[in-house]
């Protein structure tokens, strides 16, 4: 069977985006991969810098960033299982620092 691929759109904010060096971009995945694995596709795609400062040293999701898939707030806990054929718009926001 022939897997259909899904294009989504992604929103970097803050200090992400600075390291990609662009307010979005679009990436081709699987229909069936899931949230998660657009985020660990992102993060071979732009780096090791990227990738340190998205995930912790043990491969999980860092806390206190955000996500939106198509315009709605999504807690990290459900990005494994929201597939990527349902999704346009990805967008990944850094917890805000400084004071």
């Amino acid at each position: 069977m022939i897997s259909s691929m899904a294009k989504v759109k992604i929103r970097f904010f803050g200090m992400l985006r600075e390291m990609v060096g662009t307010r979005e971009e679009s990436i081709q995945i699987d229909d069936s991969s899931s949230v998660e694995d657009l985020v660990k596709l992102l993060s071979s795609k732009h780096g090791q810098r990227f990738t340190d400062f998205v995930f912790d040293k043990k491969g999980k999701l860092r806390d206190g960033f955000a996500y939106a898939v198509n315009g709605d707030s999504v807690n990290e806990s459900k990005l494994f299982s929201i597939k990527c054929g349902g999704v346009t718009e990805f967008a990944i926001l850094p917890p805000v620092s400084g004071g």
